[in-house]
């Protein structure tokens, strides 16, 4: 029961999104404004006026107050967030706060999801990973984002964000740790699936022993 409502949910939402885009792709601004704010209060149940006045650690720290994680309505919210971004984007305007929330919500869906219905589109983070990829994330986001990458055997990757990272702020400890604590992981995996993920055993030893050199 619990399942054929989410998915009657998930399809529906599909439904809207895909005016939504429709109304972004041709330009109609007015249109896509309403829709929007339509969406966020029918498919997520949050205001948009408070979606963007609060950091994203709040806003998760919100929805979790809320009763844990509601798969439709958590992955609806990265959607839309993800829609509004892109409109931000083509209308000239800062669009990073929305990919940033996009992103933080669309992870935290992921690292407690046991199993994620085949109708949501992994290929929507997908593309919000790489709008981001210059941009400096909170400890969290950068936290989930490893797991996510490290998950899917895209070791480079997630190397290339914890390095990144450092030479955002090299005298963070934080950061540092995470590169370290990411360096270890990788080491306890064989040679041919760390090549496959595009690093060598010499290059995790390398950076393990470069980090714990500092």
């Amino acid at each position: 029961m619990q399942r054929d409502y989410l998915l009657r949910m998930i399809e529906q939402f599909g439904v809207f999104v895909a005016a939504l885009r429709g109304s972004r792709e041709a330009q109609l601004w007015e249109v896509f404004d309403q829709d929007l704010e339509e969406g966020y209060g029918r498919f997520a149940g949050v205001s948009p006026s408070l979606v963007h006045a609060i950091a994203e650690d709040d806003l998760v720290t919100m929805l979790r107050a809320r009763g844990g994680i509601d798969l439709d309505r958590w992955w609806g919210l990265a959607e839309l967030l993800r829609e509004e971004g892109l409109a931000l984007e083509a209308r000239g305007r800062p669009s990073s706060g929305a990919f940033l929330k996009s992103l933080r919500v669309y992870l935290e869906v992921l690292d407690e999801a046991e199993e994620l219905p085949r109708q949501l589109r992994v290929n929507d983070l997908e593309d919000v990973i790489e709008r981001v990829g210059d941009l400096d994330l909170t400890p969290t986001s950068r936290g989930l984002l490893i797991t996510y990458l490290v998950s899917l055997r895209r070791f480079d990757r997630a190397e290339n964000l914890v390095l990144m990272s450092i030479d955002q702020a090299p005298e963070d400890a934080l950061r540092r740790a995470q590169a370290e604590e990411l360096y270890a992981d990788l080491a306890r995996y064989p040679d041919e699936e760390l090549e496959a993920g595009g690093l060598s055993r010499e290059e995790v030893e390398l950076g393990l022993t470069s980090l714990r050199g500092r």
